[in-house]
């Protein structure tokens, strides 16, 4: 029979003397932000903005006369047919291209940049297609709607989709016409330190700060 003697009481400081010499990492602190000011409002007062729009100069963009039916159908799709978690970003299709486009020619300059998740899936499905149109919105739907590893399904109905990421941001002209969609935001400096809520959050924060 095998036996084990127990270590004595000078092994067993030697022992604690090697574990106290190794010298632990320092700890990488979060960046020093301010926080962002959270305004709460109730769905019908965004509306009731967007509808007397023409009176508000603070909105952005609300010179283009198909901004205002875009915003609102993004307000629709998010509250009325989102099953989960979505981030939906609305700009000038130029002002996309101005922050984002840099950063796709491979320079190395760290600018911001998009990649997409699914290998263009999304928004070639997209191409053409309105944001009000039901093809947008059931689209939509279900690219928000949870799976257990958060991709399109491997018996979906459409080969091209199976197995692709569900993941990523829809940007969208205020024309409402998709531009990219499941995108990630890439290379997007952080501006505010945005407590307690998860990625979506604080890219969505960024790119608002960062697209015109």
């Amino acid at each position: 029979t095998a036996s084990t003697t127990p270590p004595t009481s000078e092994q067993g400081k030697d022992d604690m003397s090697s574990i106290a010499g190794i010298s632990l990492p320092e700890t990488l602190h979060s960046a020093c932000l301010p926080c962002p000011a959270i305004h709460e409002c109730r769905r019908e007062e965004i509306l009731e903005m967007f509808v007397n729009s023409c009176s508000h100069d603070k909105i952005p963009g609300h010179d283009v006369p198909q901004a205002i039916d875009t915003y609102v159908a993004a307000l629709e799709l998010m509250c009325d047919h989102a099953l989960g978690g979505a981030l939906v970003c609305i700009a000038d299709a130029e002002a996309f291209q101005q922050v984002f486009a840099a950063g796709d020619q491979d320079s190395g300059g760290g600018q911001p940049c998009t990649r997409s998740s699914d290998q263009g899936y999304m928004t070639a499905s997209l191409r053409g297609i309105h944001i009000t149109d039901p093809r947008f919105r059931e689209a939509f739907r279900e690219f928000t709607r949870h799976t257990s590893n958060d991709c399109w399904p491997s018996d979906h109905p459409d080969e091209s989709a199976r197995g692709r990421p569900k993941d990523g941001a829809f940007l969208l002209s205020r024309t409402g016409y998709r531009v990219q969609c499941s995108a990630k935001l890439l290379g997007l400096a952080p501006v505010a330190r945005w407590a307690n809520v998860g990625t979506k959050h604080e890219a969505a924060l960024a790119c608002a700060w960062a697209v015109p």
